[in-house]
């Protein structure tokens, strides 16, 4: 390794304090204990094992390094000591503090090896001969840049589903105490009215439904595409109940949010194909439903105008 690309590593694990603060500013209990899937860890957790990694899987080896002939480095799972230790019973000021405390330890000892020490080294268990280069690689890298992604994607993973999760009730705000004039009035002839609308955002999550069980369940499916104003006229939206219409949003709204809970956050970029846009992850697919929701919302307001 070169002093250039070790200095960036180094930079890296300096900044790192600075880069967790920010990243758990403002988070919620809720947030702190959400976790994206199915035995997946929450943001407490993730800051639990840092904690738990910097002393035992960091700062020790390197220490073992340093003092010995190329010591035995012990495996650590981090899922049992996440139950060993119930993660989730503890508290974030009190990793945060032990977790800091521990970095500073791990950054003077870093700071204090020169020249040939950095190429000392032990034996891991299962990753095989560990250079102190390669440890403070695998701090930099496959600790602190993934744990800080990982808590960023679950922050944006959360926000998208509670996103979607509002829309149905969202839409009906809006529409439950209009009178029925108002709500099945269109704004020119050839723009929807509101009633309208919620029908049309009732049938499009039925094709969002198809679309995230294909991409998540086979391999790069085809996406096929609906005449939606066709639909519109043909199955008489303008003359539907509007009760029946949110009910069954809702229902079919909560289908896919299901989906989405129960899958891992790496299935999330599974994809299919779509016929304009090409190829189109679960996580686009989760992108464009939450627009498009504020897209419609914001076309029944101009349809209602002032009423």
């Amino acid at each position: 390794m070169t002093d250039l690309e070790r200095a960036a590593l180094l930079k890296i694990v300096a900044e790192t304090p600075a880069r967790l603060k920010a990243a758990l500013k403002g988070v919620p209990k809720k947030l702190l204990l959400w976790t994206p899937g199915p035995g997946k860890w929450s943001i407490l957790e993730i800051v639990a094992h840092m904690r738990d990694m910097e002393r035992e899987a960091y700062l020790a080896r390197y220490r073992r390094i340093l003092a010995e002939e190329n010591p035995t480095l012990p495996d650590i799972d981090g899922d049992i000591c996440a139950i060993r230790d119930d993660y989730r019973s503890l508290r974030l000021p009190d990793l945060l503090r032990d977790w800091l405390k521990l970095r500073k330890e791990c950054l003077k000892l870093l700071k204090s090896v020169r020249g040939a020490r950095w190429e000392r080294m032990g034996t891991h268990e299962t990753a095989g001969p560990l250079t102190m280069d390669a440890l403070l690689r695998r701090q930099a890298v496959g600790n602190d840049e993934a744990h800080l992604a990982q808590i960023d994607g679950i922050k944006k993973r959360a926000a998208a589903l509670e996103s979607l999760e509002s829309g149905p009730k969202k839409v009906g705000d809006l529409t439950k105490k209009l009178e029925d004039a108002v709500l099945r009035r269109k704004p020119v002839p050839d723009k929807w009215s509101a009633m309208e609308v919620v029908c049309h955002l009732r049938d499009i999550e039925k094709l969002w439904a198809d679309r995230l069980v294909k991409a998540a369940f086979s391999e790069k499916p085809a996406f096929y595409m609906l005449e939606v104003d066709d639909l519109a006229v043909k199955n008489g939206y303008n003359t539907q109940d509007l009760g029946a219409a949110l009910k069954e949003f809702a229902r079919l709204r909560e289908d896919n949010l299901r989906l989405l809970r129960a899958l891992p956050a790496g299935q999330w970029q599974r994809s299919g194909i779509h016929p304009k846009r090409g190829e189109i992850t679960i996580e686009r697919i989760v992108e464009i439903m939450i627009g498009h929701d504020q897209g419609h919302r914001d076309q029944i307001l101009t349809a209602v105008g002032n009423s």
